[in-house]
């Protein structure tokens, strides 16, 4: 009687109701990119030797049903490297590496940089020491809390083309130069064919973008140029579809986790000893944490600890824990600006190579005739092992200089 009940009230059976909900190939085509994306590990490129690289331009992929989150090509980033010195009981200081991107570019209310950044500036030029307002303000390779400013893509090494999509991050001097030669390029083809796609990104109509780095006397120059005397490259289906089952861009460079939120609290403590100030000891900055700390997802478990090995940052491949890359980008910045090894900043740089040797527990020897280059190399070969570590998988930062390339 039940059963003729329900069928009266509901005319449709209920082998109709499984058959009509059942997943379709599309739909199961689709999950099942999806969840390939939160597995996938993305290869970085980096510049590391002297010479021309010829890059294939990847544009930004739609989703599978056409909408396109940004037209173009490229995403800017603004990322700043957290040195953080461990607590020690004397002896040599050793430093925690860990990068963030600047929270409201990852769509949290505010970002704790910047408004600890604003305030300190205001508070050193109240004590009549602009020399320090101005060392808060820049960059951190001098000391200051200035995120960097990048651009981030998708792009395929012509020379090694099997290798598949790598993430490269240009610097905004770098991509104002790509910018300004596509647009130049672009005029000419539209004179001649009002339809003309982007000839960097466009899928049959694009050209190969080389970049040149160079030595000019003790700085290194990155020259980009288009190369339109060949012929337009042209992706092939395999290689659409893989760009369209790759993580986006965004969820790769504007990841911002609860272990990257404490230890940028931490690190801001470290400001405080370090400037001679007291601004997280004042309402706005307890407030701002309180709010961020509020806004983080509930199931982001991680926590941020000065042992790196914890199973909370293990576990957590987006908690930018920086590695190796970081002490390249420090090597690539002293390089362009003509610090060798020998000056303040360049042995500043080799303590922090050495607390990395030790940190990863690494069979390498410092001597004194062995130069940052060859050991930042030595530690990149040994860390080629087979079973990379979840920290080796954390995004990498932007290239204050250079585009990046991290091999595995």
């Amino acid at each position: 009687m039940q059963d003729e009940n329900l069928e009266r009230e509901n005319p449709v059976s209920v082998e109709d109701l499984f058959l009509a909900s059942q997943e379709t190939y599309a739909q199961a085509q689709q999950r099942a990119q999806e969840e390939n994306k939160a597995f996938a590990r993305t290869e970085f490129f980096r510049m590391d030797k002297l010479g021309v690289y010829r890059l294939r331009v990847l544009p930004i992929a739609p989703t599978t049903d056409g909408v396109l989150a940004r037209p173009g090509y490229e995403f800017p980033v603004h990322q700043l490297l957290l040195e953080l010195e461990k607590p020690s009981t004397g002896g040599k200081a050793s430093y925690l590496y860990v990068t963030v991107p600047r929270a409201t570019d990852a769509g949290y209310p505010l970002d704790l940089i910047d408004i600890y950044r604003k305030a300190a500036v205001a508070e050193a030029k109240a004590q009549g020491d602009d020399k320090l307002a101005e060392k808060i303000g820049g960059g951190s390779f001098g000391g200051g809390l200035k995120y960097s400013y990048g651009h981030a893509l998708y792009v395929l090494d012509l020379d090694e083309r099997a290798k598949g999509l790598q993430l490269l991050t240009l610097s905004h001097s770098q991509f104002k130069d790509l910018d300004e030669r596509k647009f130049k390029l672009w005029q000419k083809k539209l004179a001649k064919n009002p339809n003309y796609p982007c000839p960097v990104c466009s899928v049959h109509d694009a050209y190969p973008v080389e970049i040149e780095k160079k030595k000019n006397g003790g700085k290194t120059e990155y020259l980009v140029s288009i190369d339109n005397e060949s012929d337009t490259d042209v992706l092939s289906k395999e290689e659409l579809s893989a760009l369209l089952s790759a993580p986006r861009i965004p969820d790769i460079i504007y990841r911002y986790s609860r272990y990257q939120a404490e230890a940028t609290v931490e690190y801001l403590k470290q400001c405080d000893a370090r400037y001679g100030m007291s601004i997280m000891e004042t309402d706005e900055m307890k407030e701002a944490i309180e709010t961020i700390m509020a806004a983080l997802p509930k199931e982001d478990t991680s926590s941020f600890s000065f042992d790196k090995r914890t199973k909370d940052n293990k576990d957590n491949p987006a908690a930018g824990a920086a590695t190796l890359d970081d002490l390249f980008e420090r090597f690539d910045s002293l390089q362009e600006q003509g610090l060798g090894d020998r000056t303040e900043q360049g042995q500043e740089l080799r303590g922090l190579i050495r607390a990395y040797i030790e940190q990863e527990s690494l069979q390498i020897r410092v001597t004194r005739s062995t130069s940052n280059k060859d050991l930042l190399n030595m530690i990149e070969e040994a860390m080629q092992g087979p079973v990379p570590s979840e920290e080796e998988e954390a995004p990498e930062p932007p290239a204050e200089e250079e585009p990046r390339r991290r091999r595995r």
